[in-house]
């Protein structure tokens, strides 16, 4: 019984090889072009049947075997030549590439060691005053940065303004052999104000808040820095020309030097505690001798509310504190800045030490649901009416306030009836991420004065601001 089980089964398997046979030959895992055979003929006929159970079990083993590995040989031929063609693409026989992208335009040798970066900026903007201001449209930004990589150790970056009075905004070199210890020399943002270190193209507003006022624009020098255990911790310390407060620094007045540093730790960033590992806590100081004229205070529209009377200078050590904190979770993103800046006056006969603060708060939130960050932010689907992409629209808020040291009035260094003791800035605004690359910002900036008009209070600065942007 058993044996005339075992041949009815061996049977019915030679009967059914034929249909099996096809199946294998348009299997997905077997080229097309591979077949031989009609489409409507079956790839492997059987020719004759052997006449006892044992033959027949024997003939379909090895024609089973055949099959198998035949499929066996034509995935090998496939995976060899997708191997040498991957091969050759890393060859450094093949020279450079090429490659425009959400990056900018690139161009790179085949080993990646040696690489060119093109990323342009340019910002176009609108401000409408109510009352006092002059409503105008003007190019805020126009900035070709070139950045590049050689030997893959030692990078680059030469960043020009050509807007209004053209300039270098960034030079400098910078070796990079371990990413936790970077040496940095040239022209570049000191370490200090956390608003001052975002790119321009990722602020949240078209224009920085008043604590930028109390800290270097730019400056000159050298910079040791890095980032620890994947951005845990985030340091940055140099010693740097000295420039005043909200300055551009290009050259030199005196032989002492600034030193400033920065430390920003993101403690739960190697834990489990995944809502709290966007939490970065900061401090930046910096502390240095400086001379000669002093800077006007601004707006965040780049009004001057505040400066020193004539024949004020700085004429000694200026030093500056800045604790800082931000915290991003999902869509919504958070930050803010204290800075207090301390610094020598003088004229002929009289010397002080002032004290002026400036602090803010800014938020925002994604209605689309993309992840906030201080950096650039891609959309999750970019503006394309084809396929009904949005974009990304994000909402953002702001409050801050400057206050300068009441001694500037009371010696007669500042005129009460020219200068405001208090500006107070709050704002609205939205910000639409067509694409990676191309932003649409519409703000309304409200900024208050205590003081600085010549019956009181100066009065109030409002205007809408819009900007497109194009960013690389």
């Amino acid at each position: 019984m058993h044996r005339a089980g075992l041949c009815l089964a061996v049977s019915l398997l030679a009967a059914s090889l034929p249909s099996v046979a096809s199946a294998q030959a348009g299997s997905p895992d077997v080229p097309a072009g591979d077949a031989t055979k009609p489409a409507d003929e079956p790839a492997t006929r059987i020719e004759s049947v052997p006449s006892t159970p044992e033959e027949r079990i024997h003939d379909l083993e090895r024609r089973l075997r055949a099959l198998e590995t035949k499929r066996a040989d034509t995935r090998g031929a496939a995976e060899s030549k997708g191997l040498e063609q991957k091969a050759l693409e890393r060859s450094p026989d093949k020279g450079i590439a090429v490659a425009y992208g959400p990056e900018g335009v690139g161009i790179a040798s085949a080993d990646g060691k040696f690489q060119f970066r093109f990323r342009p900026l340019v910002q176009a903007d609108a401000r409408i005053f109510i009352d006092d201001g002059t409503t105008t449209f003007l190019v805020r930004r126009a900035r070709p940065t070139m950045e590049g990589t050689a030997f893959e150790y030692f990078d680059w970056a030469l960043v020009p303004e050509l807007t209004q009075s053209p300039s270098v905004l960034d030079a400098f070199l910078n070796i990079r052999l371990f990413r936790e210890i970077q040496l940095r020399g040239g022209k570049f943002k000191p370490p200090v104000g956390f608003e001052r270190l975002m790119a321009a193209a990722d602020l949240p507003f078209l224009e920085r808040g008043l604590p930028t006022n109390l800290v270097p624009s730019r400056d000159i020098g050298v910079e040791l820095h890095g980032d620890v255990l994947g951005g845990t911790l985030v340091y940055a310390g140099g010693i740097f020309n000295g420039a005043g407060d909200g300055v551009d620094g290009n050259s030199d007045n005196n032989d002492k030097k600034d030193l400033a540093g920065r430390i920003m730790l993101h403690p739960f960033q190697p834990t489990f505690v995944t809502a709290l590992r966007k939490l970065g806590i900061g401090i930046a100081a910096t502390r240095g001798t400086h001379t000669g004229e002093l800077p006007a205070y601004r707006t965040p529209v780049q009004t001057p509310f505040f400066q020193y009377v004539d024949g004020v200078t700085a004429g000694g050590t200026h030093r500056r504190i800045a604790p800082q904190a931000s915290f991003y979770l999902g869509p919504v993103g958070l930050f803010g800045e204290y800075t207090r800046s301390t610094l020598i006056v003088v004229r002929p006969g009289q010397s002080a030490r002032l004290n002026n603060d400036a602090w803010q708060v800014v938020a925002s939130v994604f209605l689309t649901g993309e992840e906030a960050s201080p950096t650039t932010v891609t959309p999750k689907r970019a503006l394309n009416p084809r396929n009904f992409g949005t974009g990304a629209v994000e909402l953002v808020a702001r409050y801050g306030e400057l206050k300068i040291d009441d001694d500037a009035f009371r010696l007669g260094l500042a005129d009460a009836t020219q200068s405001a003791r208090r500006a107070t800035d709050w704002g609205v605004g939205v910000n639409w991420h067509m694409a990676r690359n191309f932003k649409w910002m519409i703000d309304f900036e409200h900024t208050s004065f205590s003081g600085g008009g010549a019956n009181g209070d100066r009065p109030s600065e409002i205007v809408f601001l819009s900007r497109f942007q194009a960013a690389y």
